[in-house]
């Protein structure tokens, strides 16, 4: 198994105004399992510790989000390309099944999947989401035209 570990970022990063309180649809969150255009969202339980496993096609993302909390990752299948934001600047990085991703608390990232990918993921405390309004702006561009009647 690989690693890929991101160093928690600045909490600075909340008063940026480029970041905001992410919003969802209400009880979208607590649904067992989400299905759209880009694939499912499964969420689990285990002795109190909420997991997501998530299956993506080739060509979406998802995120464009940073938490208060480390999220931990496991690709299961597939390659995906992962943006994060550090000191200011977008680093990518490739990777692919069997690598465990740690992003630290208050890194904004991004999932540019580049095949199709099964992929679990939680984090180190309870959920919440803020958004990164230069990646979210681009998943929520691509959602749009891809759900376009």
């Amino acid at each position: 198994m690989l690693l890929y570990e991101i160093q928690a970022g600045d909490e600075s990063i909340y008063s940026n105004p480029e970041v905001s309180e992410g919003k969802t649809q209400p009880g979208a969150l607590e649904k067992p399992v989400h299905v759209d255009v880009r694939g499912e969202i499964h969420r689990l339980e285990f002795a109190g510790v909420k997991t997501n496993v998530i299956t993506t096609k080739k060509g979406f993302m998802r995120s464009g989000d940073l938490h208060r909390h480390a999220q931990r990752d496991l690709i299961l299948s597939g390659r995906v390309e992962l943006w994060t934001l550090e000191g200011g600047q977008t680093v990518k990085k490739i990777l692919g099944p069997n690598t465990y991703v740690v992003i630290g608390a208050n890194i904004p990232h991004l999932f540019h999947f580049l095949e199709d990918t099964v992929m679990m993921e939680w984090w180190d405390g309870p959920f919440k989401a803020w958004f990164y309004r230069p990646y979210r702006e681009i998943i929520d561009a691509q959602f749009k035209e891809m759900t376009k009647e």
